[in-house]
């Protein structure tokens, strides 16, 4: 069984790390890579929404009796299969799964580049997220 409640409270975490990052000033990638203070709150805050997406998946997975997943990315998958998470979208929510292991797993050799462009151009990519799921719960 869903706990809506705590979807819901994971959901408006991860709108509260895009509402901190909104917050944020760094207008280039020098200037990203200059402001180290900086460049750990915004990696920081992507790498604690997409943890909290992945707590949403990992409910839905449990409360719904699903499959299993092996990875955090098939999990995501899993949601597509059940109709949770659109199939269009999919990729964009794997990638972001990626890029979080690659914060924790791989941290002094990530290209600052990658992280500037999903601070400068991908924050769009939670609010789909975030739509969907409420979207779903809405409709169920």
């Amino acid at each position: 069984m869903l706990d809506k409640q705590l979807i819901e409270k994971k959901l408006r975490w991860i709108e509260e790390c895009l509402r901190e990052l909104e917050l944020v000033s760094i207008n280039n990638l020098e200037e990203f890579k200059e402001n180290i203070i900086t460049k750990r709150f915004i990696e920081r805050n992507i790498e604690l929404a997409i943890e909290n997406m992945i707590g949403i998946c990992k409910h839905f997975v449990s409360g719904l009796g699903l499959k299993e997943p092996e990875t955090y990315s098939e999990c995501f998958e899993i949601l597509t299969k059940a109709k949770i998470i659109s199939k269009e979208h999919l990729n964009i929510f794997k990638t972001m799964v990626r890029f979080r292991n690659l914060l924790i797993h791989v941290y002094d050799n990530i290209d600052d580049s990658i992280t500037y462009g999903i601070y400068k151009y991908k924050l769009g990519d939670f609010k789909l997220f975030i739509e969907e799921i409420r979207n779903y719960l809405k409709s169920n």
